[in-house]
């Protein structure tokens, strides 16, 4: 086996590849050999060489791998456990890292706002720079639970393709699912809030009173905001923009729905029938293969919703019990839950870094200098 050779100018630092499925893909710090997690079905490791750093997701995407974050390790404290690993989700665009630019932005857009004594500002920002914190970390999670369900099918050592199945596992990745609706649904809401207060020099929050006639409005939520580009006929660009994403069609709108169904009616693998995850298999290069697991997501949950909330379709699940079991055993859902997870993730993101130009103020960046006399702390706007 090719142990590659030592890359002395490349980051000092290992990184873990999170990859669709529950796969991993391991680079040890400054070495060009990658290594893919689990073995092949025929048992043997997968490695690939990659010339540079930053090669590494481009090399994987060419294998037909979905990558959907990668954990940094640079300090002996992570490799120990005394510090949590630094994990970014990874959106495959031109800029790869659009929740960690995002987070960044929004914590000097936090600052600047409190220098400005813009309380409504500062406190906004602050919990949207959280919540871009924390659905990253939510994507961290459910790849975990995804990868403990990888491992625990693989122990098992009887891994057919297209195989349903549940155990102890399942329903620990639907629970990490849910937390990501919940948490996405926050995030949502709070780029909303942001969008009211402070779009267009704050035009909109004056139209949208004015339209509505009512002068002590505050909106909070998506639903909220919604209400109220409904009513103003000269929408800016981007607010026309945000309109069609939060309406039917739109990923928001049903991003909403979903999280609704989980909220307010059923687990989403109890919401129609019972979802079963699936085994899968990966094909490589030169004939290999590699096991990864599926969790499928039922299409419209608007529709599931609305008849759920009827309280009138309960009895099928008994006297229709075959037939919603056989359908339960051929479905692959609309979407995977990582897969769609990953998607809004890269969405939202991008969109906080939009929204984050209706800033009233430039984003500012807290500097400290080591001098004889002590620390010295200074704050400057950052330079675009």
């Amino acid at each position: 086996m090719d142990q590659g050779s030592t890359k002395e100018d490349w980051p000092t630092c290992s990184r873990v590849v999170h990859i669709a499925g529950g796969i991993l893909a391991t680079n040890e710090i400054q070495t060009d050999i990658v290594r893919l997690w689990p073995l092949t079905t025929t048992g043997k490791v997968c490695q690939i060489k990659i010339n540079t750093f930053g090669a590494l997701y481009s090399s994987l995407d060419k294998l037909n791998l979905n990558t959907t974050g990668v954990e940094f390790i640079t300090h002996q404290m992570e490799l120990t456990g005394q510090a949590p690993t630094q994990f970014r989700g990874f959106i495959k665009q031109k800029s790869i890292w659009p929740n960690w630019d995002a987070t960044v932005l929004w914590g000097g857009l936090t600052l600047s706002a409190f220098h400005h004594k813009d309380g409504l500002a500062y406190d906004l920002s602050n919990r949207i720079k959280f919540q871009l914190h924390t659905i990253n970390d939510r994507i961290k999670n459910l790849s975990l639970a995804y990868h403990q369900q990888l491992n625990a099918r693989n122990l098992g050592k009887n891994f057919k393709k297209d195989q349903r199945f549940q155990d102890g596992y399942t329903d620990l990745v639907y629970q990490e699912f849910h937390a990501f609706l919940f948490d996405a649904g926050i995030m949502r809401d709070y780029l909303c809030e942001y969008i009211f207060n402070f779009e267009n020099d704050g035009d909109l929050k004056k139209v949208i009173k004015q339209s509505l006639n009512n002068l002590k409005l505050e909106v909070t939520t998506a639903s909220g905001l919604l209400k109220g580009l409904k009513k103003v006929e000269n929408l800016s660009n981007f607010a026309c923009s945000l309109k069609d994403i939060m309406s039917k069609e739109g990923w928001l709108y049903e991003l909403g729905q979903y999280r609704d169904l989980v909220m307010h009616s059923a687990p989403i693998n109890l919401a129609n029938s019972q979802l079963y995850a699936i085994q899968e298999i990966i094909e490589l290069p030169e004939g290999q293969e590699i096991m990864s697991v599926r969790f499928p997501l039922p299409a419209n949950p608007s529709e599931l919703y609305s008849e759920r909330s009827k309280r009138t379709s309960f009895d099928k699940y008994i006297n229709q019990f075959k037939e919603l079991s056989r359908l339960s055993l051929e479905s692959r859902g609309k979407y995977d839950c990582l897969e769609y997870a990953h998607k809004i993730f890269g969405l939202i993101s991008n969109l906080s870094l939009k929204v984050a130009k209706e800033a009233p103020y430039k984003p500012m960046e807290q500097t400290y200098t080591l001098t004889k006399a002590g620390t010295i702390s200074s704050v400057s706007y950052i330079e675009d």
